[in-house]
């Protein structure tokens, strides 16, 4: 999706206290005291580095108008038929595009256990005008591997305005693990360029995405999107349905302003039918 604007992250993560989890387990099971220990260091070291991560992510990112967008997942399915639509409405007093709603409607589709690609086509609703199209785009997410436990891939994504000459190209890196038992974090960092614009200009984003995944159904979560002078957390749940052989995916959220020059407040949804 465009990163022209306002941009969606969503966050799920566990408890960040190193000791609790590891200490009381030191003697169970079939590992002596110092394999545990250092299972217990590795974690502990792995989390330090998405908190370090999380902090140099504040700045690197800069600002842009609202856009539709999504936590983009590495992994691919070969063979999945994807439909859906991600929305989003700005309420921020103030600001020159309040009550701005953006939709994305999406069709992808899996070719391989590699690549996937995916034709959206995006809408934009400004107060006192008709609900008009604005965007098309082709994304492709290519994946280095995958597991149970950790996958990432690249992502690319090419954009075209309609009835414009104007368009752009996103590339990034897409990360997704799985933090002890019941929690996992996605990760998502793009840098766009927009071309046939006066303002043509890179444009890095940077989402984070953490969910607690006890449950199959219900999963709430965090969300967090950074851009220069606009950064946005705040709350979401994360629903899964299956329905036969088909699964419906439910997102909603909501993040607010982290600074005085964010956005007050922006509102978020997601439907997807994976067939």
């Amino acid at each position: 999706m465009s990163t022209k604007g306002l941009c969606f992250c969503s966050v799920q993560i566990n408890s960040l206290s190193f000791d609790a989890p590891y200490f009381p387990t030191l003697y169970q099971g079939d590992l002596c005291l110092e394999q545990r220990i250092k299972q217990a260091h590795r974690a502990t070291y792995s989390n330090s580095n998405w908190l370090s991560f999380l902090v140099l992510l504040w700045p690197l990112t800069v600002k842009s108008e609202l856009a539709v967008d999504e936590i983009y997942s590495p992994r691919v399915t070969a063979g999945d038929l994807e439909i859906g639509v991600v929305g989003a409405f700005l309420d921020s007093e103030g600001s020159e595009i309040d009550n701005l709603r953006a939709d994305q409607w999406e069709v992808g589709y899996g070719l391989s256990e590699r690549l996937s690609a995916e034709l959206n086509f995006n809408a934009i609703k400004r107060p006192g005008r008709a609900y008009s199209l604005e965007e098309y785009e082709i994304e492709l997410i290519g994946n280095f591997f995958q597991d149970t436990e950790s996958a990432a891939g690249l992502f690319i994504e090419l954009s075209k305005e309609h009835g414009q000459k104007a368009g752009g190209v996103t590339l990034g890196s897409l990360y997704e693990r799985q933090l002890y038992a019941h929690y996992s974090i996605l990760t998502n960092l793009l840098v766009s360029r927009s071309f046939g614009e006066d303002d043509e200009q890179l444009e890095p984003t940077g989402s984070l995405q953490f969910a607690y995944t006890k449950s199959d159904t219900f999963q709430p979560g965090l969300e967090y999107y950074g851009a220069e002078n606009n950064h946005l957390m705040g709350p979401a749940i994360l629903a899964e349905f299956r329905m036969g052989s088909s699964i419906l995916e439910l997102q909603a959220g909501v993040a607010f302003g982290l600074t005085t020059d964010s956005d007050d407040m922006i509102y978020r949804w997601e439907l997807e039918i994976e067939l």
